[in-house]
């Protein structure tokens, strides 16, 4: 030190020279003090009350002159109306709130406001030209006449920490008197020429809102316009800032869709494509795929490293059809090269269309394709299919293999698991997290996703959300508890008709839709679509929905005598058939179920399955004569086997385990068990379960034997089933006679043909193996039913000469010019393409069969219904029993436009007329066919928009005539077994289904009503039949429009992809920047500025929104993202008015936070019942916890967790390992080690062991202010 050269007038921050030093120390000394800098840092103001004299003779004691060194706008600036002063302001909040300020420069800034407000420090602020210079003037005796006054630092030090303390500076110091009577000189005329600044420096203190008391927000950092749009729209949209890539295929209400999907993926892992049948769904989930597989939503694989992957699960009948939206054409030439593994460029009409694929896999409907990207070079991912049918026998490892496997699962016809019993319902949970707890995402589609209940909807939300219900509960919602506060109004509501309730029941509706199932499905019915979207166009052309009436055929007027005295026959005789074989299986009774979502036990009904087949064969009567018939065979023969079985062996009957030996020989030798299972599956109900079928068959015989034995007699056990044995023999006989009555006029309505030669047989039939039964030798046959494995017999098919719903269909397909003046309001449909729909197998077959013999000998109908180059009649067969292979083949030869079938046309022939059993009701595309027969009438009437849905689909131009039959007579009988259900069961709709709209729970019955309502359900156009078959309880879910927000962002997008054509690269530049907010200042007519916040849940986004203010009114709105325009429409402007600007984003911070406080209120958990008491319980002895991290995991999912889910597992759980012991209320732990690791393990084994505990916050991103 002692070597270095002495310069005592140099100031350069070396060591003992700093500025800050000099400073301080000649400030103490001075009266006056004067400082001219280029520019004020507030974060480097570091002067304290102890720098200052004690005592002022002159104020203000330090005068600043602030110049515009940095803050001086460029030339750009000026041209956008930059005003000095108020730029200045924003770069010094800006300074002061980028800046992590110490607590000691907090009260260095509370200090400098103090000087101001006690006038020692005045500032001023100049603004003619760039102030370049640095002056600290310091006047100890300013009024000194011959020696100097002061001195003066002049060099480059600005008044920042980094000037004053740290950075290279160059400085020198002056004392003559000369020197500093002419800096002072300098700066009064500098002082006199600047602006007043001292309130303005003041007020940019406060509102920086740096102090821990401002009430103020942070602004944040000033970018361009441009910019800012950038950054919000990116963060807006969570990095999906471009439309979809298949604008061409896609129609505007579709792409919303498409949009709305995958934001409701992002939130809930899962969303319901529900939007009505034709309306394009498959589509819309087609285009999830492709975006996803293109890298869109990255956040939805597990890592980086993993290319994206996609499961469908699908039914066997539609997995083709999906190939073909994603895979592309399947000609032979494709088919051969993509099963040696070949890589190539699947020529397809749809999605995907240039990329490249290849077959990895392909093993019984069972399917893998690797996608590749359009050059082939780069592998973008993986498609499989897999049918139903594999999945729902999956075991749990299989099943957990396929969830680390696939990314993205995407379920058709989701419908089919809105029961939570079966298999493929709990599959598919086991989907929903791969191992280490990353959550897959789920695309469910379905047209009626709510048929029963509220529960429908309810169990497919928990197919991708796991029993925390955490994306509910993060955003506050309580989602158990509104959907049983819903159940429990509603059954308050059929007890006792009450407007209160009936109020409190659509506001509950009301909170349901709006918080739940706007949450987390995509609907829009046919009607909402043409009143919202009326404007769509496909390939320039305007879109018109075809909405066909249907025509209502009464096959009335074709009665005959014969036939009308069957109907009479069995209306009065079906009700005496007791149905007594099924009695010796043990089953009387079957319980209907109302399903709970409480923790109470469901409410029973029990029902004597007797019922049930008298309406099982009333509907197929409805049907058609030759189904009832069909079943009425199968129901006597095997009450035959039972009858003479029992007739036979009673005798041999002398103990219970004999008896048990007879049933149970007579049972597979009747196969009557898979029968009862059917009947139960169509019904949705199930056995009795209190005891087992010997024990029931037991009771019955018991019951039968109370009846008939002697007085003052008694009788062993097994004497006493005997005589109940032989009761149950007169009901079999009694129950053989009746059945017999009904078939004898049944076969009085056959046709007979007798002699005819086995070629003939051969001929017919095509093949199939003749029929050998000679108890119907008379009769004109056309070959037999499949036999099923339950079969125990072999069924021809018949011809009736008496059969007026068959003459019916002749009559319309038929010459035209033959056709009945009976049906003159009913269109033919001669030479037209015709689906032909029926609900049963048996109906299929008898019609199939019944129009190829008459085809064959209208020889005037060959042109159209011949094929000359095969010889073959064409018309085709579908039901549940067709092959695969076989029913793909009958959709593409039928429809061959819409399924890419002209090759199979080409080497098969085509179809014109297609029967079908509701296999292909659903899923399929069959919008060649010109007109839908509806056989027998479904009386759910969703099912009949299916039907039609097949056909009338969007983009078909085509006007589809749809023709209903409608019963007549067989009306009678349905009513008749009905009438008497009613007496047994309030409300009939637990039988018959509630989605039927024949029928209504308080509803009288009667033929006339009955008749009516079917009626109403064959002449309503399909826009009116989806209104009129949605569930009362759906109807107050469908939501009244898209979001405008929805409308709005897909608006945005399109405009950034394809007006500004804007590219993924054009937002690189945002996607790296740090949180904001952002903001910017643009110039409008009208002053407005709109801010924009996300609101988090812990990590989980809850929230985002777009508030607007007036500043002249202060009114609030909020706003949708398409205001984000603004920034690239409206002039970049200089920052103006900063100080109300701030004032405003204050008025719209208090805002935010009363929302958050709302939802710090919603999230509130209260625990109930037995998990509270438990939760209590552990919470009073938590200091035995030795594992306090599995303690609080335990905790946290014991108060989490839907009590009326678990709280029938959790008790028996700890009772049954002697961990705890209940008294009333109370509960006693007993091990408390015991239940923590008990409780642990069962929580890990659900998955639920990762809820967290999760704050509210808000991240501010940006704003602007037009003005």
């Amino acid at each position: 030190m002692s070597n270095e050269p002495i310069a005592p007038s140099i100031i350069d921050n070396s060591l003992n020279r700093e500025v800050v030093k000099v400073l301080k120390d000649q400030l103490k000394k001075s009266k006056e003090a004067k400082f001219a800098i280029g520019y004020f840092f507030l974060s480097g103001f570091s002067l304290v009350k102890e720098d200052f004299p004690e005592n002022y003779d002159k104020l203000p004691f330090l005068k600043i002159v602030m110049g515009n060194e940095t803050t001086y706008p460029t030339k750009e600036e000026l041209v956008a109306g930059y005003n000095l002063r108020e730029l200045f302001k924003q770069r010094m909040i800006e300074d002061l709130q980028r800046k992590k300020l110490t607590e000691e420069q907090i009260q260095q800034l509370r200090s400098l406001k103090e000087f101001i407000a006690s006038n020692i420090i005045d500032v001023k602020l100049f603004e003619k030209s760039r102030l370049h210079a640095k002056l600290y003037l310091f006047l100890t005796n300013p009024e000194e006449e011959y020696s100097s006054p002061g001195l003066a630092i002049v060099g480059s030090s600005n008044f920042t920490a980094e000037g004053l303390t740290k950075n290279k500076e160059l400085n020198v110091l002056l004392t003559s008197r000369e020197e500093v009577l002419y800096l002072n000189n300098w700066f009064d005329n500098l002082w006199n020429e600047a602006t007043e600044f001292r309130e303005d420096l003041v007020r940019v203190i406060d509102f920086s809102g740096i102090l821990p008391e401002s009430p103020y927000p942070q602004t944040g950092e000033l970018i361009d316009p441009q910019t800012l749009f950038k950054y919000l729209v990116y963060k807006w949209f969570e990095g999906r800032v471009l439309n979809l890539r298949e604008r061409d295929i896609l129609m505007e209400f579709q792409e919303v869709g498409v949009l709305n999907a995958a934001n409701i993926a992002n939130q809930y892992n899962g969303v319901i494509l529900a939007d009505s049948v034709g309306l394009g769904k498959s589509f819309m989930a087609s285009a999830v795929i492709q975006e996803f597989l293109h890298g869109k939503h990255p956040s939805w694989i597990v890592n980086n490293e993993k290319d994206p992957t996609v499961l469908l699960i699908l039914p066997p009948s539609i997995i083709s059809q999906w190939e073909e939206l994603l895979i592309g054409r399947m000609d032979e030439n494709t088919k051969n090269k993509l099963s040696k593994r070949e890589k190539i460029k699947v020529v397809s009409d749809y999605f995907l269309r240039n990329n490249f694929k290849k077959l990895i896999k392909n093993y019984n409907n069972d399917k893998v394709y690797e996608i590749y990207d359009e050059k082939g070079d780069k592998l973008l991912g993986n498609i499989a299919f897999l049918s139903l049918g594999i999945f729902q026998n999956m075991k749990d490892e299989e099943l957990k293999r396929l969830a680390d496997e696939y990314d993205l699962f995407v379920i058709d016809e989701a419908h089919k698991y809105r029961n939570k019993n079966t298999n493929r319902w709990k599959n598919t949970r086991i989907l929903q997290k791969k191992s280490d707890n990353f959550p897959n995402k789920f695309l469910l589609l379905t047209a009626t996703p709510l048929n029963n209940s509220i529960n429908d909807i309810f169990n497919l939300i928990r197919l991708f959300i796991d029993d925390t219900f955490a994306p509910f509960r993060i955003k506050g919602i309580p989602i158990t508890d509104l959907i049983k506060k819903y159940r429990d109004l509603k059954r308050d509501l059929e007890k006792r008709d009450d407007d209160k309730i009936r109020r409190d029941l659509r506001k509950v509706a009301t909170e349901i839709k709006q918080k739940v199932l706007d949450e987390i499905m995509v609907l829009r019915t046919r009607r909402y679509i043409m009143e919202q979207f009326n404007d769509l166009k496909v390939n320039g052309r305007p879109l018109v929905f075809k909405d066909p009436k249907p025509y209502s055929l009464d096959y009335y007027p074709f009665y005959t005598k014969d036939y009308h005295s069957l109907i009479g026959t069995i209306s009065r005789k079906l009700d005496s058939i007791l149905f007594e074989y099924t009695k010796l299986y043990g089953i009387r009774y079957v319980v209907f179920e109302e399903e709970s979502v409480e923790e109470e036990e469901e409410k029973r009904h029990y029902i004597e399955i007797a019922d049930l087949f008298k309406l099982l064969l009333g509907k197929r009567l409805e049907s058609s004569i030759y189904p009832f018939e069909t079943t009425l065979r199968r129901i006597y023969e095997k009450e035959r086997i039972f009858y003479e079985t029992f007739k036979t062996q009673m005798h041999a009957i002398l103990n219970e385990k004999s008896l048990r030996d007879v049933i149970r020989e007579t049972v597979e030798r009747a196969k009557i068990k898979k029968e009862l299972e059917e009947v139960l599956e169509e019904y949705n109900v199930e056995e009795e379960d209190e005891e087992t079928w010997f024990d029931r068959v037991t009771r019955i015989l018991l019951e039968y034997a109370e009846n008939s034995k002697e007085k003052g007699r008694s009788y062993s056990t097994i004497e006493l089933l005997n005589l109940g044995l032989e009761r149950a023999l007169d009901n079999l006989k009694n129950d053989l006679k009746i059945i017999d009555e009904i078939l004898q006029e049944l076969d009085t309505l056959k046709e007979k043909e007798k002699g005819k030669s086995e070629s003939f047989w051969t001929d017919l039939t095509h093949k199939q193996e003749r029929l050998s039964l000679k108890e119907f030798e008379d009769y004109k046959i056309f070959g037999e039913i499949p036999k099923k494995d339950e079969d125990i017999i072999d069924l021809p098919i018949f011809c009736y000469h008496n059969d007026p719903k068959l003459e019916a269909l002749k009559q319309i397909i038929g010459n035209p010019s033959l056709k009945s003046e009976k049906l003159k309001e009913i269109p033919s449909l001669n030479r037209k393409k015709i689906i032909i729909f029926t609900q049963y197998r048996d109906t299929a077959y008898y019609l199939y069969h019944n129009l190829l013999d008459w085809f064959e000998k209208e020889i005037d109908l060959h042109t159209w219904i011949k094929d000359s180059k095969t010889d073959r009649i064409k018309i085709g067969l579908v039901t549940g029993d067709t092959e695969t292979s076989t029913k793909i083949n009958y959709i593409k030869r039928f429809s061959p436009q819409a399924n890419n079938g002209y090759e199979e046309v080409k080497r098969l022939g085509g179809v014109e007329i297609l029967v079908s059993t509701d296999a292909l009701s659903e899923g399929v595309n069959l919008q060649d066919a010109d007109a839908v027969i509806d056989y027998d009438l479904p009386w759910n009437p969703m099912v009949i928009v299916q039907r039609v849905g097949r056909v009338n689909r969007i983009g078909n131009e085509k006007d589809v005539t749809v023709i209903n039959f409608i019963p007549s007579d067989e009306i009678e009988v349905i009513v008749g077994v009905l009438t008497k259900l009613k007496e047994k069961i309030r409300d009939i709709t637990l039988v018959v289904g509630k989605e039927t709209k024949i029928l209504s729970p308080d509803e009288e019955i009667s033929v006339e009503t009955f008749g009516e309502k079917i009626r109403d359900i064959s002449t309503l156009s399909i826009t009116d039949l989806e209104q009129y078959g949605i569930s009362e309880d759906f109807k107050q879910f469908i939501p009244e429009g898209i979001p405008q927000e929805q409308l709005d962002e897909y608006k945005l997008l399109n405009i950034i992809q394809y007006d500004l054509e804007y590219t993924y690269d054009d937002f690189k530049d945002v996607m790296g920047m740090k949180e904001g907010p952002y903001y910017s200042f643009i110039q409008s007519d009208i002053e407005k500025i709109i801010s924009v916040y996300e609101f988090y849940r812990g990590k989980y986004k809850i929230m985002k929104r777009i508030m607007s203010i007036d500043p002249q009114s202060g009114k609030l709105n909020y706003e949708t993202p398409i205001v984000f325009l603004d920034l690239i429409k409206k002039r970049r402007k200089g920052p103006e008015k900063i100080e109300n600007a701030i004032d405003n984003l204050k008025a719209i911070k208090d805002e935010t936070e009363k929302t958050v406080e709302e939802l710090k209120e919603r999230y509130q958990q209260e625990q109930k019942g037995f998990l509270y008491n438990l939760y209590n319980a552990l919470l009073v002895e938590r200091e035995k916890a030795k594992d306090m991290q599995g303690f609080k995991i335990v905790m946290t999912a014991l108060q989490t967790i839907p009590y009326y889910l678990y709280s029938r597992e959790i008790r028996p759980l700890l009772t049954g390992k002697n961990l705890i012991e209940i008294n009333k209320n109370q509960i006693i732990i007993k091990d408390f080690s015991g239940v923590i690791e008990t409780l642990f393990d069962f929580f890990r084994e659900k998955g639920l062991t990762d809820i967290e505990s999760l704050k509210v916050r808000v991240n501010h991103l940006g704003w602007y202010y037009e003005v």
